[in-house]
């Protein structure tokens, strides 16, 4: 099956001298209508390899520039043609997402040249110099075009030149204001623009992670924002509207919604690493699992230990039971008790809490491992209150030397999660090897409570305040 530009240089090169010239006589819009082709290839492409879809894309680029070249120079005679040739041609050489190239940049300079209230071409241009990081450059081009017509199209340009920005800058803080105002004033003109949409939700995301992850309040921005881009059809395609919703939701704790989107993610687009995000998702939630489980099955244990403890005496000399550790656990929860709690706040247990905020409400907990996984943030830990319920306890804002085994932490007004799904995951299944026949998917059944931190002022350790030193302030990285 021909692509389009083939199917293009087969027409021409079968016309006849007549057809040629009416083909011609009127080439801007058909040459305009295989650009649009090909930008939607570059976005869309997704062959089994990069080096695959790098190889297509040059192709695809060269093709088209090879069409364009085909058009006779008394077809481009008046300024008008002479322009628009320019900078179609230098479109095409910018298709490739993410990649710089000098040609488009000289021909967009000449069509501007050639006629410069060609705001198409100056936004083009924006978008090309742009890539090298030139952000003064793309914005004074960006800007001329704003001046003209102030459209949603180009104020979500100016969005995400700023994102692109304070990602690699460090005045990130004022360029990431400029991209939430952009963005809603592109939103204003056209409230279901899905990349201005997208752009917003990256820029509370990205005010999350560069602010340390304290900021409970922008996290749930993001996901609105995400959430309404992924309703539009024209963002269907986006290479990683999805994932990112899947990390966002994760770092909140909605862990289905998460696998759903990076399983989504991973069968969109197999370049990013989404398969490798659920694994690793799955993998902490075994391992919270199995911790919880195992002090579940400790408590059951510790119920028949009385009717055995005559029959086992004796026959236990010179092996180590783990008794003194279980003892100082004991001995840990039995202690929160006797923890001072500030008179404006109720006493509660886990069983007691509702999910959500739990306003006017304290629970006291014992540390009783810190869980090592493979992300700097959240951090991890598993408590257990003085009911000896466990339960997670999820980190942000702090740093990892606040909190330690062992340490008795009071939780204020808890902000609870509870963890409740089975997982079959359509590209990472846990599976049933035993017996014959083929290998059927299991179902995993998650189920726990967890609290989360995101403040120094939410958490006391052994009684007492954190210092301020403890905060996270500086940007996180999540790997």
């Amino acid at each position: 099956m021909s692509t389009p530009t083939e199917q293009v240089s087969k027409e021409k090169g079968e016309a006849s001298t007549d057809e040629k010239k009416n083909v011609y006589h009127d080439w801007i819009p058909n040459v305009t209508k295989l650009v649009e082709w090909l930008y939607s290839f570059c976005n869309e492409h997704t062959p089994p390899t990069m080096e695959q879809r790098d190889f297509d894309m040059k192709y695809q680029i060269g093709m088209c520039i090879k069409v364009l070249e085909t058009i006779p120079e008394e077809n481009r005679q008046s300024q008008y043609e002479r322009s628009t040739y320019e900078y179609l041609k230098g479109r095409v050489y910018d298709a490739q997402p993410n990649v710089y190239k000098k040609e488009a940049e000289y021909h967009l300079v000449k069509a501007t040249q050639l006629d410069p209230s060609m705001l198409d071409a100056w936004n083009c241009l924006g978008m090309c110099v742009a890539k090298t990081g030139d952000y003064y450059r793309a914005k004074n081009c960006y800007d001329f075009v704003l001046r003209v017509d102030e459209s949603s199209a180009i104020l979500r340009q100016l969005a995400e030149l700023e994102l692109a920005t304070a990602r690699a800058s460090e005045g990130s803080a004022k360029h990431l204001e400029e991209c939430i105002k952009y963005s809603q004033r592109s939103l204003a003109l056209d409230h279901k623009n899905g990349r201005s949409l997208y752009t917003l939700g990256s820029a509370y995301f990205t005010s999350f992670l560069l602010t340390g992850g304290w900021n409970h309040d922008t996290l749930l921005l993001s996901l609105e924002a995400y959430e309404k881009a992924e309703k539009l059809y024209v963002m269907n395609s986006h290479p990683t509207l999805r994932y990112d919703i899947g990390i966002v939701n994760r770092l909140l704790e909605n862990y289905k919604r998460s696998l759903i989107g990076l399983e989504n993610a991973a069968s969109k687009n197999p370049y990013i690493d989404a398969l490798d995000q659920v694994k690793l998702t799955l993998q902490l939630l075994d391992k919270l699992e199995g911790i919880l489980q195992c002090k579940s099955n400790d408590k059951n244990n510790d119920k028949s230990k009385g009717k055995s403890k005559g029959k086992s005496k004796g026959k236990s000399k010179g092996k180590s039971t783990g008794k003194s550790r279980g003892t100082s656990l004991s001995s840990l929860i039995q202690s929160l008790a006797t923890i001072d709690l500030n008179p404006s706040y109720n006493r509660a247990t886990m069983d007691l809490l509702t999910e959500g905020l739990n306003k006017g409400v304290a629970v006291i907990g014992a540390v009783r491992c810190f869980v090592k996984y493979e992300y700097n943030a959240p951090l991890y830990y598993v408590l257990c209150d003085s009911d000896e319920n466990s339960f997670v306890l999820t980190v942000f804002g702090i740093q990892k030397e606040a909190i330690k085994q062992g340490d008795q932490v009071t939780l204020l007004e808890p902000y609870c999660k509870f963890v409740d799904f089975e997982w079959e995951g359509k590209l990472t299944p846990p599976y049933n090897t035993s017996g014959q026949g083929a290998l059927e998917p299991l179902a995993t059944h998650y189920q726990f409570k967890s609290v989360r931190v995101n403040l120094l002022e939410q958490v006391l350790v052994n009684g007492n305040a954190l210092s301020p030193n403890f905060a996270i302030r500086e940007s996180i990285q999540l790997k």
